[in-house]
């Protein structure tokens, strides 16, 4: 060890600066080394094996090319953020957060179901909508054929990994508009909106049938309505269970509900809305090359006069960054709740985001 005397006192000495800086990095790699045992004997505890792997990762500081903090700087105020990519990983997967490595915690914004702004057209207006408990008694209003229709849709992660499972809580919210925007007669009048809130419970599923995978089993509570006073009141809420399956560039959703909590007797603003919009509904997804395809079909689940539902096709189509070109076909009943029984076809075209 290198004497060197200080302020004249004999004998004393002080250590070089490299002998403090070897015995610097001896402490802070001993803690260190201390520290990762703590943590690894920390993830063997760990019995499920998705947290487990996620442990692990986190002590290694392994980071993937495709992961949130590797790909791309923090949103920073981005009100609305795109689902994040990942090599290998579906789509599905993806807009779910259904990998561990894919996982980016709670309360983000994310997208749910298409936003668009379309020009949409009828081919039978309803000037006098009523239901069973609800007979029109205002005014007639001369709807135009040509309409605006709006939709703003979004989610957000409230829980994560519920009791140590895989399981995760999703709010959503969509919100769809018909705006008479061309009617000056009618004063431009927003002749319905419809309002739907959700609570979603996704549970993540490894299963596959040659090349079909089961990607997740899905259940939510689902209140949807017009915000309207009677007789224009309509409204429910159903318990909507899901299959999510992948195939290729193919996903289908299987999607039966049931109705609750509704109201008796002359207090339902729509007693008879299942028998027209649907017990259940089968979406088919294609996507490729920016394009997405996407099919639904929705039935009554009885015959005869009853057999009744609606179908629709819709194209997305690439424009620029996440800026779509949007096309719409649906016929059938359905279109809203103030036309739930109401049988009509429209087409809308115009743009849409984050399909």
């Amino acid at each position: 060890m290198t004497r060197i005397r200080t302020d004249g006192q004999p004998g004393a000495f002080r250590r070089s600066p490299r002998h403090r800086t070897a015995i610097g990095l001896a402490l802070v790699l001993g803690l260190g080394c201390g520290a990762v045992h703590a943590q690894l004997e920390a993830c063997v505890a760990i019995q499920d094996d998705r947290q487990r792997l996620a442990c692990y990762d986190a002590a290694a500081h392994r980071k993937y090319p495709d992961s949130p903090e590797a790909a791309a700087p923090d949103a920073g105020g981005q009100l609305l953020e795109r689902p994040v990519a990942s090599a290998g990983a579906s789509e599905l997967e993806k807009r779910w957060e259904l990998r561990p490595q894919l996982e980016r915690g709670t309360f983000r914004l994310v997208p749910y179901r298409p936003i668009y702004a379309l020009v949409h057209a009828t081919n039978h207006t309803h000037n006098r909508p009523s239901s069973p408990t609800r007979p029109f008694t205002a005014g007639d209003v001369d709807l135009n054929q040509v309409e605006s229709k709006l939709q703003l849709s979004f989610k957000s992660k409230v829980l994560e990994n519920i009791g140590g499972s895989a399981a995760d809580l999703w709010l959503a919210y969509t919100q769809q508009s018909f705006w008479q925007a061309g009617n000056r007669g009618a004063s431009s009048l927003f002749r319905e909106t419809n309002y739907r809130p959700e609570a979603i419970l996704i549970q993540p599923l490894h299963m596959a049938f040659g090349g079909i995978r089961l990607r997740y089993a899905g259940l939510s509570l689902t209140h949807e309505s017009n915000g309207r006073g009677e007789p224009l009141s309509r409204s429910w809420n159903r318990l909507i269970g899901e299959l999510a399956l992948e195939s290729g560039p193919w996903a289908l959703h299987v999607r039966p509900w049931t109705r609750i909590a509704r109201r008796a007797g002359d207090r339902d603003d729509n007693p008879d809305i299942q028998d027209y919009v649907g017990r259940g509904e089968l979406v088919a997804v294609y996507r490729a090359a920016g394009n997405i395809v996407t099919l639904t079909g929705r039935h009554t689940l009885k015959g005869g006069n009853k057999s009744r539902g609606g179908a629709s096709v819709e194209w997305a189509f690439p424009i620029k960054g996440a800026l779509n070109g949007h096309v719409q076909l649906s016929s059938g009943y359905g279109e809203n709740l103030i036309d739930y029984n109401h049988r009509q076809t429209t087409l809308g075209f115009g743009v849409s985001f984050f399909d």
